[in-house]
């Protein structure tokens, strides 16, 4: 194979194939002349492939010129190269111009032509394709030799005198079990002999709790094949391991003796995570406690528990507001006098926490804004390790003498492109982390008569998480939100899902869009301030945002057009378009807000765990209950129409077993539409939304994805 061509050598070509031309220097892939929305890591996924047309590349080299001086695993590399088909067209099980070569890698296929981007160089006179380029071994890339060694040595140079804090430890992660499906919450003994995660299926199923000793053995379930059982923890000694059982309406803190093979339920424990995907268990260096993440009723956050293994018996150590998540993810330090955690915020701000197991108030350390998707100590207890994407994309960060002031996160080298889970071992140096690939898209449900899977259509797709998708009044457009440009903003696009247009822009963090009666005006809030703001198309395609200046939560502007209805903590109240003061609906906490179309009732639900749906009366605020049901935390996956509601709920209590649901106003009852092809995580899902006429349905899906856990040997 030919040496990969660097960005001084390729800063003026386009490469051409069909319709598309991919521009390596400005890393940017155009379709018929319009950008196609690609990562960053997509699209140099692509530039190699392309210069390299005909050859097969093979999984090392792709994963060394991506990322390099980084520890990533191939999950990336699969999920840019499935990204990247999807952003040619291609239909799903066929090559299209990437061609799969198992356990090798890939090669790009069909004609590629180079053409010269700069009008102020001499055009190319015979396009050839790339793979039948060649140079002097004295030329890379039509840069002389002794140039380009100068370039990169000065880069390398300039890499290590501005790295913060010391130079990476070298790294050789190796994957401990890759079988189908997910395989994430890591856990390791204490020795590090001994690895247990959690497997979940392709094929569904419930998820179980595995475990793996050394490369020989095979993997062993050590959870029942019944019930679903996630978050293991070891025991000190590793004889037994503790994890979470769901089932149904109930939920159990397990014990398993790994020689006998007995089972203990310790306690009860709250049925749901809601899908959040942190571990939610640990053990304490002395064997004598437990702690875990839970809620001792639906309508608070989740806090952090010490539950006695020889007894049951539970002490509440965290609290939270209950407006945030929660508590969550629980690590002893390796001495025993701390506990860390993470704290959710918010479905993307999340903060690290240590707080003292003799009593007193949390300490924060972490004051990024940013997602934290995993932490834990180091071997010594002096250091902290935390997955965040506080740099952009996630990596493992190293918090050194967490206890002294002002100390700042020095990076690792392994990153990511997806939130990073990781567990350590008390008495070796290992780490293990899994990379949790999770993928929300936008599709359309014709709720007209056919098949279950012909009802289905994908509308809207990025590599990042798209939600949240709204009708325009006509049904000719939607607004969702979207992370596809790097941080969450509002988008609005065809109903096809073409040519997307970013409306909002900064840090905004903007909750759920609502189209005004007319479509030309989106009402948002600050999903962290709760300031609420209007954007307004000044002309097609050209959105301009100011503030409304009023506060509230999930703002919907009244069928007439003249006010805002919006939630807060204590009322739902009704703020004037035209400008003005807020004045109170209805005395009672509302969030997740929606007017009927005749305009007589807000509907609305109090917590972000309630099942029940109520409304007020627009005319006179009196409210009443409405339906009981809802998936909690997805307290906005439903919509109202003429006839009654559209909703998401369980069936028979269990969160795994998801349906969507018509409840109907002249009865009063509810029946189920049909099963949803796969379990949505709650949290950031946002609400459902109704094509004028009520044929089709817009709601949010998780793409497949697989996740594998992985061993590092050696990290300090």
């Amino acid at each position: 194979m030919e040496p990969k061509t660097g960005a001084l050598a390729r800063r003026r070509r386009l490469y051409c194939f069909g319709p598309f031309q991919l521009d390596p220097a400005a890393r940017v892939l155009l379709k018929e002349g319009q950008p196609v929305h690609l990562t960053r890591k997509a699209v140099e996924t692509l530039v190699v492939l392309v210069e390299n047309a005909g050859q097969v590349v093979t999984k090392e080299e792709l994963l060394t010129a991506v990322w390099p001086d980084r520890i990533v695993d191939e999950a990336n590399l699969a999920q840019n190269i499935a990204v990247i088909r999807k952003a040619l067209g291609v239909a799903k099980g066929e090559p299209g111009y990437i061609e799969t070569f198992p356990g090798r890698g890939y090669r790009f296929v069909g004609a590629v032509t180079v053409t010269d981007a700069s009008p102020a160089t001499a055009p190319v006179s015979e396009a050839q394709p790339a793979s039948e380029r060649r140079a002097p071994p004295w030329v890379v890339a039509g840069v002389p030799l002794i140039l380009l060694v100068t370039v990169i040595a000065a880069i390398w140079l300039l890499r290590r005198s501005t790295r913060s804090g010391p130079p990476d430890a070298v790294v050789h992660p190796v994957p401990v079990a890759r079988q189908a499906g997910k395989e994430y919450q890591p856990a390791v003994t204490a020795d590090g002999s001994r690895v247990a995660y959690v497997w979940e299926k392709p094929d569904g199923g419930s998820a179980g709790v595995w475990i793996r000793e050394g490369d020989e053995k095979p993997p062993q379930r050590v959870s029942g094949g019944e019930t679903e059982a996630v978050s293991p923890a070891w025991s000190p000694d590793g004889k037994r391991i503790a994890y979470l059982k769901f089932q149904g309406s109930t939920g159990s803190l397990a014990l398993r003796d790994l020689e006998s093979g007995e089972e203990k339920i310790l306690c009860p424990v709250f049925p749901s995570r809601y899908g959040l995907p942190t571990r939610h268990l640990d053990w304490s260096p002395d064997g004598q406690w437990l702690a875990v993440d839970d809620a001792e009723s639906l309508h608070e956050a989740l806090g952090i528990f010490l539950v006695s293994v020889a007894t049951g018996q539970r002490r509440r150590l965290t609290r939270t507001e209950n407006i945030h998540i929660g508590d969550v993810d629980p690590r002893f330090s390796p001495d025993g006098r701390y506990l860390s955690f993470i704290r959710s915020f918010h479905r993307a701000h999340q903060e690290l926490f240590v707080t003292s197991l003799d009593g007193g108030e949390p300490r924060q350390l972490t004051f990024d804004g940013k997602q934290i998707s995993g932490q834990d100590w180091t071997a010594d207890g002096t250091g902290l390790l935390f997955a965040s994407d506080r740099a952009g994309e996630f990596r493992i960060w190293k918090l050194i003498d967490w206890n002294k002031p002002n100390r700042r996160p020095v990076p690792t080298g392994i990153y990511a492109d997806f939130p990073i889970q990781l567990a350590t071992a008390r008495r070796a140096p290992v780490l293990l982390y899994s990379v949790l690939q999770q993928d929300l898209n936008i599709w359309r449900l014709d709720l007209s008569s056919g098949g279950a899977g012909e009802r289905w259509r994908r509308v809207i797709a990025s590599p990042g998480q798209d939600a949240s998708p709204q009708y325009s009044p006509d049904g000719r457009r939607i607004c969702f939100r979207s992370d596809r440009s790097g941080e969450e903003q509002l988008w609005v696009a065809d109903a096809d899902g073409n040519n997307a247009v970013q409306v909002t822009r900064g840090k905004l963090w903007p909750s759920v869009g609502r189209w005004s009666p007319d479509g030309r005006s989106i009402v948002f809030n600050n999903a962290r301030s709760g300031e609420i703001f209007l954007a307004r198309e000044s002309q097609p395609g050209r959105w301009e945002v100011r503030s409304a200046g009023a506060t509230g939560y999930h703002p919907v502007f009244s069928p007439d057009g003249q006010w805002i209805y919006a939630g807060t903590m204590s009322a739902i109240v009704r703020i004037p378009v035209a400008g003005g003061p807020a004045t109170q609906l209805a005395a009672t906490r509302g969030i997740s807000l929606d007017v009927s179309p005749d305009g007589k009732y807000v509907y609305f639900v109090r917590e972000a765990t309630d099942t029940t749906l109520w409304r007020a009366e627009a005319a006179g605020g009196r409210v009443e209950k409405v339906l009981e049901g809802l998936l909690p935390y997805c307290s906005s996956c439903w919509v109202l129409t003429g006839r009654g509601i559209y909703y998401l709920g369980a069936r028979d209590g269990a969160s795994g077993r998801q349906a969507l649901f018509f409840h109907e106003f002249a009865t009063g009852k509810s029946r189920p539409v049909l099963d949803y092809p796969e379990p949505l995580s709650p949290i950031g899902s946002g609400p459902f939304s109704l094509s004028p006429g009520a044929r089709f349905l817009l709601c949010v899906r998780v793409d497949p994805s697989n996740a594998d856990v992985f061993r590092v040997d050696g990290f300090r």
